[in-house]
């Protein structure tokens, strides 16, 4: 079974390195490597020709935006699953690749598969990232994702959603996903593999600058538009909004009480901990629906 591993970048010279290396490391052999560059002027361009492992397919050229490049990446892929891995993330460990076709051996009646990840905070430190099931995948989307980068799907997918909707500027993977969900020809599955490793601060992850996009897609999609998914979509962003107006008062409190001698240096340590363990939190109740 051959996996493509899709990556585009541009201006990514001091990430592209440790990319290209957790592709090359791979103890699964069957893989095209192919980079979509975004006609880089930082010295990209000069490491990806220049580094150890070479790619199996290097295009540098001007494109319309990150959608744009994936789906110049898509039309050159010829393997039979496609894996897309951006600049500046990394396979999680050697054996992702090769746990992941194996799942998929198995399973041969699934289409889309998606696995853990691991999400690398802003603040330091990372956490595991283990999404729902696929029968809850559509839940989930409301307020959240499937992990991207955690993602292995057959060919036969792209063919039935097509390649990415480039009116979509910053979510247009969420848009991909939801197409593919909606399908009742798609099957989905979970695999207990970690697959990569994911830096939060990327475009995707702006959740302020994007969530309107999403908004957006979610209304252009039929599939959320009966009554039942209007009400369980409100209930879902009411939950939501609940739990962020919760976190902030509880902030709000403990910055209060810092004033008495606590350094605004241990403050923020405390503000991060808190951040991470809160995250964890999230990410226990996603998996326990």
């Amino acid at each position: 079974m051959k996996v493509s591993v899709i990556t585009i970048c541009r201006n990514a010279r001091d990430g592209i390195g440790r990319t290209l290396d957790s592709v090359a490391h791979q103890s699964y052999q069957n893989i095209e490597h192919i980079i979509i560059d975004g006609a880089s002027t930082d010295g990209t361009l000069e490491i990806l020709k220049g580094h150890r492992h070479k790619p199996t397919l290097l295009v540098s050229e001007p494109d319309a935006g990150i959608y744009d490049a994936m789906n110049k990446g898509l039309a050159r892929a010829t393997g039979d699953l496609i894996h897309f891995l951006n600049a500046e993330d990394w396979l999680y460990d050697a054996r992702s690749v090769e746990n992941a076709v194996r799942f998929v051996e198995r399973h041969p009646d699934g289409d889309l598969f998606y696995g853990d990840i691991e999400v690398r905070l802003p603040e330091g430190g990372s956490v595991i990232h283990t999404p729902q099931e696929a029968d809850k995948a559509a839940e989930a989307m409301v307020c959240g994702c499937l992990p991207h980068q955690g993602t292995f799907a057959r060919r036969k997918v792209f063919d039935r959603t097509g390649p990415f909707d480039t009116r979509w500027r910053v979510h247009a993977d969420y848009d991909w996903f939801l197409k593919a969900i909606a399908d009742p020809s798609v099957t989905l599955m979970h695999m207990p593999v970690t697959v990569a490793s994911f830096g939060l601060g990327g475009t995707s992850s702006n959740l302020a600058k994007g969530q309107p996009e999403v908004y957006a897609i979610q209304n252009a999609l039929p599939f959320y538009q009966s009554e039942a998914w209007l009400r369980r979509r409100i209930e879902l962003y009411q939950d939501s909004f609940l739990a962020v107006r919760l976190e902030n008062a509880e902030l709000k409190r403990r910055l209060a009480e810092g004033g008495g001698g606590v350094s605004w240096e241990r403050l923020a340590r405390g503000v991060a901990r808190r951040g991470r363990d809160r995250l964890r939190r999230l990410l226990r109740r996603l998996r326990q629906g």
